[in-house]
């Protein structure tokens, strides 16, 4: 699918990833419509060209009126790009941890973005081609020890992304897993661990996306999904940095 005149939504593209990949869109002359929480961030994306909707995928009443914006304001939606997350790292086991970071992480990283998939699948349906592209984690592969959570959400929605595919798989519609590495993101700051440049992971995948691959990825990613699967006790030691 050529990423060239077609009107993408991004959530989560007020920053890190999507904000990039929406610029990147952008300069291909793309409509790209940036919806987020951050109505600030969201006014000045909007005075570089993007278009913007204001809402929280933790809010059920907000992903529905989101919906209804972008039925009405541009229906001629290609491109769904589930990319929002918020991820805190604490030992689920030995913590006091306050419930709404769990229910948040839920609610954003899967129900909210699940929701939003089923409302606009109708629109994305008439286009002569579409495609949805789930960003989900190695972290959905094999669970890191302080962010049970946040794993537990990206295999979900790497779940999510194999039965969606296979469901769409006589539409126009095509259902990718994008799993980025750690990335050099407002998310990871702090951690002292080799991080990839977010610029050089969108120029990575851009060309993936157009050839529609179903998992766009990287090459140390890809051989992570492999160790994850065959070898996990060695998986679980990476992450644990052992």
């Amino acid at each position: 699918m050529q990423l060239t005149n077609q009107t993408i939504l991004i959530t989560g593209g007020t920053s890190g990833i999507g904000y990039e990949l929406g610029q990147s869109l952008l300069a291909k002359n793309n409509k790209i419509i940036l919806l987020g929480r951050n109505r600030q961030k969201l006014e000045q994306a909007a005075a570089l060209g993007f278009e913007t909707i204001v809402c929280d995928l933790g809010r059920i009443e907000e992903v529905e009126a989101a919906a209804v914006r972008i039925q009405n304001d541009f229906p001629d939606i290609s491109v769904l790009f589930n990319n929002a997350g918020v991820q805190y790292n604490y030992l689920f086991t030995e913590e006091v941890v306050a419930p709404q970071k769990i229910h948040q992480e839920i609610q954003i990283n899967i129900s909210g973005q699940i929701l939003l998939t089923q409302l606009l699948l109708p629109l994305l349906s008439t286009a002569e081609k579409a495609m949805v592209v789930n960003t989900t984690s190695g972290l959905g592969a094999f669970p890191k020890a302080d962010g049970l959570v946040y794993s537990a959400t990206k295999a979900a929605m790497r779940n999510f992304t194999v039965g969606l595919r296979y469901a769409l798989r006589d539409t126009a519609v095509r259902v990718l897993e994008f799993i980025p590495p750690v990335t050099d993101t407002g998310m990871t700051s702090g951690r002292e661990t080799k991080k990839m440049p977010v610029s050089q992971l969108i120029s990575s995948i851009l060309p993936q996306l157009e050839k529609e691959r179903k998992i766009v990825t990287v090459p140390a990613m890809r051989m992570f999904l492999w160790i994850a699967f065959l070898f996990p006790g060695l998986a679980n030691r990476i992450l644990a940095g052992k």
